[in-house]
């Protein structure tokens, strides 16, 4: 692999008799590679073939029928590979937006690919794309590249193959630059075929605008250019993946360093559509990507399954009833997983429940791992339908292979077991109308230790009055204690009388504790009541406070309505008062008039001069 500081400054010419693209989705390969694709068309001089890696159903995309939707993106590819020149197409249908959990099994089917008709240009996302899916595409092949050794037949048909890296969404260090000036047109022909994709963004202006990028350092008439970067295989047997992702300008971390355990989920269902798809429901909005479904329908009919399930589905519809036993060996028996759960059509699961399994699992040494249940109680609502009106945790307890042969304390639900250990164990009894999963676990305890985590990540539901085998009080049944006898009885050998001992011993202890816990719970219990005690009598006294007060405040409101009367009637004689000065002022001004008036006659003179002389 040749060193790169700088694009080139001119553009390359590439041939090939036999071209494979390996794209994850349909449209990578007219985005990434669309133009080189059609040079190799219009030359005339070479067979393409291309490789869908995923399904095309979405991934995390929001998609209302993923199965309808991944059937439009296949016809969509079908009629872009015509401009693009593509003679062959094959699906490999890995779960879309998956592909890093599938790396062994896209490798092995990558091999089957290559050895069928071994290509003289193979060309692969690089590991500095922005999808994880492009990215575990290229992780993929280099897993099975690095894999190949001296007289391994592939390799010997692989040698003088040219392997060129694509860029769709992330930028790479490019060694070779392809003038597709004159193959616009075809990549925008192809890209109209893309309807589907080009409704959800315009891929078509991102990728022309990267090829007009490219050109940069090209001369001026040239208008587009699509980047590669060469690789050879012995670059793949020599190189790490970090190390070969590294050097094609990847800053992520490349895909699949950790891979995750194939699940098979066992659902077993009779005759309720209703709470089966609600299970469903919870097991489609799961976050681990490498789920399928093992659906079991014990003599039943035939439940409708939603057409968007996001993970592959294995049906079993039994023609007769063969009880919860019998179901669950159909169920086992049909699982491809190398793990397998269990979840029954009335219980739910969260989300992260297999992803936080899966990490048990992880451990060195782990071979069965089970997390912890809440039990929701629902009754009838008045509306109709079923509410939740109690949530509890009652089983959350430490592995105890020696407690497991007397009771129970794991919800099967709660469960992930190794298949090849379910094998081992062989076929669960069938003859038990129920506690069959118990019996179960007690032979998988004698095969391996069982790891817990105490984190609630699914629900065992318990329905008031629909007829459960197991309702909220399950010693109720007037069989479960010879049901029980029947289980214990069948590994009384292991229960021998220092295993007795043992038991005894820490139930005791724990009987102790608990004893501890509940007086001081009750001591608790007694400085509570004490308080209450305090409190209601500070309770009465405050009422009796408030009693005087409120009669306090009515007199003064008594008081004050009185006041109040007062000062109405002192307004009132004051008003008065007023009206009566207003009219005397009045009064004496009409006098004071009459008055000047008459001392302006000449009587009034002729009288004052007469009064002065008189004196």
């Amino acid at each position: 692999m040749r060193s790169v500081d700088t694009p080139p400054g001119v553009p390359a010419e590439i041939a090939s008799e036999r071209t494979l693209v390996l794209a994850p989705h349909p449209d990578d390969e007219a985005l990434g590679c669309g133009g080189l694709l059609a040079r190799l068309r219009a030359a005339g001089r070479t067979q393409v073939r291309v490789a869908f890696l995923t399904d095309g159903s979405g991934g995390v995309e929001p998609v209302d029928d993923r199965r309808a939707y991944a059937a439009r993106r296949r016809a969509e590819a079908a009629r872009a590979a015509v401009p693009l020149g593509i003679e062959e197409i094959t699906h490999l249908d890995f779960p879309d937006g998956h592909l890093e959990a599938y790396l062994s099994e896209l490798s092995e089917a990558l091999r089957e690919l290559l050895a069928a008709a071994p290509p003289d240009l193979l060309l692969v996302p690089s590991p500095a794309e922005l999808s994880a899916d492009h990215r575990a595409a290229f992780a993929a092949l280099h897993r099975l590249l690095a894999s190949l050794s001296e007289g391994d037949p592939l390799l010997a048909s692989l040698r003088a193959t040219r392997i060129l890296a694509y860029e769709v969404n992330g930028p790479l260090v490019p060694d070779l630059l392809v003038d597709v000036s004159g193959e616009l047109g075809a990549i925008e022909e192809a890209m109209a075929a893309y309807a589907s994709q080009e409704a959800r963004h315009p891929y078509l202006d991102a990728a022309l605008g990267l090829r007009r990028f490219r050109t940069l350092t090209l001369a001026p008439e040239i208008v587009a250019a699509e980047a590669y970067r060469e690789l050879e295989v012995a670059d793949f047997r020599t190189r790490g993946p970090r190390a070969l992702a590294a050097a094609l300008g990847a800053e992520r971390e490349p895909a699949a360093v950790r891979e995750w355990p194939a699940i098979s989920v066992v659902v077993r269902t009779v005759d309720r559509p209703a709470l089966l798809a609600e299970a469903l429901a919870s097991l489609a909005a799961s976050r681990y990507p490498r789920l399928e479904l093992v659906l079991v329908n014990d003599g039943g009919p035939p439940p409708e399954l939603p057409g968007d399930l996001p993970f592959p589905v294995r049906r079993r519809d039994l023609a007769a009833r063969r009880g919860r036993g019998g179901a669950a060996n159909e169920g086992i028996a049909a699982a491809t997983g190398s793990h397998v759960a269990f979840l029954d059509d009335d219980d739910l699961v969260e989300p992260e429940h297999y992803e936080v399994l899966a990490g048990l699992h992880a451990g060195t040494g782990v071979r069965v791992a089970y997390t912890d249940a809440a039990v929701g109680v629902y009754e009838l609502a008045p509306a109709g339908g079923w509410r939740q009106v109690e949530r509890r945790v009652p089983y959350s307890r430490e592995f105890d292979p020696d407690l497991l042969l007397l009771d129970n304390y794991i919800p099967f639900n709660t469960l992930l077991t190794e298949r090849e250990l379910l094998r081992a164990a062989g076929p669960i009894d069938e003859e038990l109308p129920f506690f069959e999963d118990w019996e179960l676990l007690i032979r998988l305890s004698g095969l391996a230790r069982f790891h817990h985590l105490a984190r609630v990540t699914c629900e065992y539901r318990h329905f008031r009055g629909s007829g459960q085998i197991f309702g909220e009080s399950p010693a109720a049944r007037a069989d479960f204690l010879a049901v029980k006898e029947r289980v214990i009885a069948r590994h009384r050998e292991r229960l021998t009388p220092a295993l007795l001992a043992r038991l005894i011993a820490r139930l005791r202890a724990e009987t102790v504790a608990l004893a501890g816990e509940r007086d001081a719970a009750r001591a608790g219990e007694c400085d509570l009541a004490r308080e209450a005690g305090e409190a209601r009598a500070a309770e009465h006294r405050l009422h009796g406070e408030v009693v005087a007060l409120r009669a306090e405040q009515e007199r003064f409101a008594t008081a004050a309505a009185e006041r109040g009367s007062e000062l109405e009637r002192l307004w009132a004689e004051e008003k008065a008062l007023h009206t009566a000065l207003a009219r005397t002022y009045a009064e004496i001004e009409r006098l004071n008039g009459l008055i000047a008036s008459m001392e302006a006659t000449r009587a009034w003179r002729v009288h004052r001069w007469l009064t002065r002389r008189g004196r």
